[in-house]
């Protein structure tokens, strides 16, 4: 998939996503420190993207840009991967009629 298909689809999913499961400010907060505590206890670069990830969605929450989750490039791939074939950024065991938030 080229870059600009990528983001394409990242951003749908992304939209999709927030307007099917919306959030406040505070959830996304509690993500971050979720995600944190992931690192911190499995210390690998996966966790590591997964939280510059989700500080990218709280960016995204305050500004409306997905800029900061760019620089979790495997994540955004994953998740416009997922959108591309199943209509859903979520992996299929969570993903079914409509995502579920989490």
């Amino acid at each position: 998939m080229k870059i600009s298909q990528t983001i394409k689809y990242y951003k749908e999913g992304m939209n999709k996503y927030d307007k099917e499961n919306p959030s406040s400010f505070k959830d996304r907060l509690d993500q971050v420190y979720d995600e944190f505590e992931e690192l911190v206890e499995d210390k690998n670069i996966e966790e590591l993207i997964d939280v510059i990830h989700t500080i990218g969605r709280v960016f995204h929450k305050l500004t409306g840009l997905h800029l900061i989750s760019y620089l979790a490039w495997p994540t955004v791939k994953k998740h416009a991967k997922r959108y591309k074939n199943q209509g859903c950024i979520r992996s299929r065991r969570n993903c079914k009629k409509y995502c579920i938030h989490i």
